[in-house]
C-alpha cells in the first residue's frame, strides 16, 4: 500500500472511531484515548493527522455535513417540479441519516448541550444544506404551488422526525404496549414507509 493510501486509510479509521465515540459520549465525555483504541492507532497519530479533540470533532461533523449537502444537491435535477424537488430533498436527508447511523446521536447530544462546540466551519456547512430547501421553497412560491414558509422550520420538521424516529426506536419497542393504539403501527413501519408519511404531511402543510 502506498503512503497516500495508508494516510487516507488511517484518517478514515480515525473518523469512524470518532463518530462512534462522539455519538455515545458527546463531545465532553469523549476521550481521545478511546478514539485511538477503536481506530487501532496510537493517540499521537490522531494529533499528527488531524489535531486535538475539538479539531477532530469539527472535522468529523464537517465531513458528514459536506457529504450530505453534496449528495442531496447532486440528486435533485434542475428541471424537476418544486414538489418533486422537495420530495427528493426529504428522501435525500432520510438516506444520508440511514447511511450515517452515528449522526443522530452526535447532533442530538450537541444540541442538548447548547451547541457550544459547533464551529464557524460547521455553521457554514449547515447554511449550504439549508440553502437547498430555501431555494425549493422560493421556486414553489413563485410558481404558486407553495405558501411562503420559513426554510428553517421546514428543515427542523423533517430532520426532527428522522432523528427521533431513529433514536427512539429502542424506547418505542420497550414500551410498545403503552402507546396509543393508533400510534402502534409506527413500530411496524420501515424508514421508507415513515418518510412517505412525512412527505405527505409536509406537502399538505405548505401547499398553496
Amino acid at each position: 500500500m502506498e503512503l497516500k493510501e495508508k494516510r487516507d486509510e488511517s484518517v478514515h479509521r480515525i473518523h469512524e472511531a470518532a463518530m462512534s465515540v462522539f455519538a455515545e459520549e458527546g463531545y465532553s465525555g469523549a476521550r481521545v484515548d478511546e478514539i485511538a483504541k477503536r481506530a487501532g492507532l496510537n493517540k499521537a497519530m490522531i494529533y499528527y493527522r488531524i489535531g486535538d479533540k475539538l479539531a477532530l470533532y469539527t472535522e468529523v461533523i464537517h465531513s458528514l455535513f459536506g457529504e450530505i449537502g453534496a449528495a442531496i444537491k447532486g440528486n435533485i435535477p434542475n428541471d424537476a417540479s418544486p414538489e418533486e424537488k422537495l420530495k427528493m430533498y426529504i428522501r435525500g436527508l432520510a438516506s444520508t441519516i440511514a447511511d450515517h447511523p452515528y449522526l443522530p446521536g452526535i447532533m442530538m447530544r450537541e444540541l442538548a448541550s447548547g451547541g457550544g462546540n459547533i464551529s464557524e466551519r460547521v455553521a457554514e456547512d449547515f447554511a449550504i444544506i439549508l440553502s437547498i430547501p430555501a431555494n425549493i421553497l422560493t421556486e414553489g412560491v413563485s410558481k404558486g404551488v407553495f405558501i411562503n414558509t420559513n426554510p428553517v422550520i421546514l428543515h427542523m420538521m423533517i430532520v426532527g422526525f428522522m432523528m427521533f424516529f431513529r433514536t427512539t426506536e429502542p424506547v418505542r419497542k420497550r414500551y410498545f404496549a403503552r402507546l396509543p393504539e393508533q400510534a402502534r403501527s409506527l413500530n411496524d413501519k420501515s424508514v421508507s414507509e415513515a418518510v412517505d408519511e412525512v412527505e405527505m404531511l409536509v406537502l399538505r402543510a405548505i401547499k398553496a
